[in-house]
């Protein structure tokens, strides 16, 4: 048996060496293939005629692998519109995120479920779009891989419906359980902590992958090698599901929105109406989530926006995850909370004739969380944080009243002070617009 390899160009993944492994194993005379991504080569193994380049760069031809028997030359290629285009998307994200859309759905643990629906909805297009959507972007080109280039686009958008499907699943089941045990499923903050950066590295990985940095070739982040060949010829439909069960494990990955519909069905007190309301919630978060997915899904078919939509979801997963990272652990927060509400109080020197207080813990969140305040008289808002606030839930503030996000930090009390000057119902939140209580101006 005779032995040769090639220079290959466009494998961003390990189910792309799986790919063209399949491929060039069906060709007369092939006894083996050995594709590399860390090398960016194939090495083939023939008893008859050799696999020519031309041969190789027509049958790939519309999949976007290119083969030369040359190395090819470094490029990073065009990347000022994926640049630009991923630089739009972060500032439309981070618009919806200042927005507090969340502040405009006043839920409850007696809330209808449409309400939990709608803040589904405003979760998925912000804080579970940051974390989950950038998931299903690094991991989108595997998935797509699974399916043939004669497979349908309604056959490549299965991944990511089985993706909702499983989190809707394991929604409804943590939702239960939750109603059932209450505070005792609690997951620890530590434990979440380690699961965003464990994450968080994986999509650093698989972004740079996709934005061809060689280096990070050598790391492979995939299902074992003999469970995706049998996706990729057909004799197993086990690897195919694989979607479903990443996506039920998502719910070890909370946003603030998350961990409030989550505390919602604590409350509730009935495993039924616990299911019940987080099923809603993770409905209500499957449709921008099954947006980013199936919109992915297409651009990754057509060879001609398939390197561009793959470096411009690379910048997009590296800002998802730096956004990620901050927001867990307050990185940028940190630095700024601390001259902040002494500025704000120096400059406010009017009496104080409205006082309300509450105290913060991670159990129960704000206590008590509904006041009352009159127009015209300025009111002196305390909080005693007895735990650090974390995640998205780490800050508080009141958009129209006091829109300084300020941190929880233990043992510190907060002190927000204002003047209301319109009557109203005005929403205590986190910075990302996580409803706490309310404060109704009379």
């Amino acid at each position: 048996m005779n032995k040769t390899f090639y220079y290959v160009k466009g494998m961003h993944c390990a189910s792309c060496e799986l790919l063209i492994e399949e491929k060039v194993l069906h060709l007369d005379g092939v006894e083996f293939a050995d594709a590399s991504m860390g090398k960016n080569i194939i090495e083939i193994g023939y008893t008859e005629k050799k696999p020519s380049v031309e041969l190789l760069n027509s049958i790939f031809k519309e999949s976007g692998y290119t083969f030369s028997s040359e190395p090819f030359k470094s490029s990073s290629g065009n990347m000022v519109q994926p640049i630009l285009i991923a630089i739009f998307a972060a500032a439309v994200f981070l618009m919806l995120s200042k927005l507090g859309l969340s502040s405009f759905v006043n839920i409850s643990s007696n809330s209808s479920l449409v309400a939990f629906f709608v803040f589904g909805i405003i979760a998925g297009a912000s804080t579970c779009a940051a974390l989950v959507g950038g998931l299903i972007l690094s991991l989108s080109k595997q998935w797509n891989e699974a399916y043939g280039k004669n497979d349908s686009f309604f056959e490549k958008a299965k991944p990511h419906v089985l993706f909702n499907i499983g989190r809707l699943v394991s929604y409804a089941l943590v939702g239960g359980l939750l109603g059932f045990l209450g505070a005792k499923l609690k997951i620890s903050t530590t434990f979440t902590s380690i699961v965003v950066l464990i994450v968080s590295a994986a999509m650093l990985v698989l972004a740079m992958q996709m934005l061809g940095v060689e280096w990070f070739n050598r790391l492979k982040i995939a299902m074992p090698r003999s469970w995706s060949s049998k996706v990729k010829d057909g004799k197993s439909s086990k690897g195919k599901f694989a979607p479903f069960i990443v996506g039920f494990f998502t719910f070890l990955l909370p946003c603030g929105f998350t961990l409030a519909s989550e505390g919602l069905a604590v409350l509730s007190g009935d495993p039924l109406k616990g299911a019940l309301i987080m099923a809603a919630f993770a409905f209500g978060t499957a449709l921008p989530l099954l947006a980013i997915g199936i919109s992915s899904a297409k651009l990754i078919a057509n060879p001609k926006t398939s390197e561009k939509f793959l470096k411009t979801a690379g910048i997009l997963i590296i800002f998802f995850v730096l956004y990620n990272i901050d927001f867990q652990f307050g990185i940028v927060r940190h630095f700024t909370d601390r001259q902040q509400p002494e500025q704000i109080q120096n400059n406010n020197q009017n009496p104080i004739a409205q006082a309300i207080k509450a105290t913060y813990s991670q159990s129960g969140g704000i206590v008590p969380n509904s006041f009352e305040a009159k127009v015209g008289q300025p009111v002196r808002f305390e909080i005693e944080a007895q735990d650090d606030g974390f995640g998205c839930m780490s800050t508080v503030m009141v958009p129209g009243l006091y829109n300084y996000p300020q941190a929880l930090r233990k043992g510190k009390t907060l002190v927000m002070e204002f003047t209301p000057n319109k009557a109203g119902t005005y929403q205590i939140t986190c910075a990302m617009g996580v409803p706490w209580g309310t404060i109704i101006v009379k």
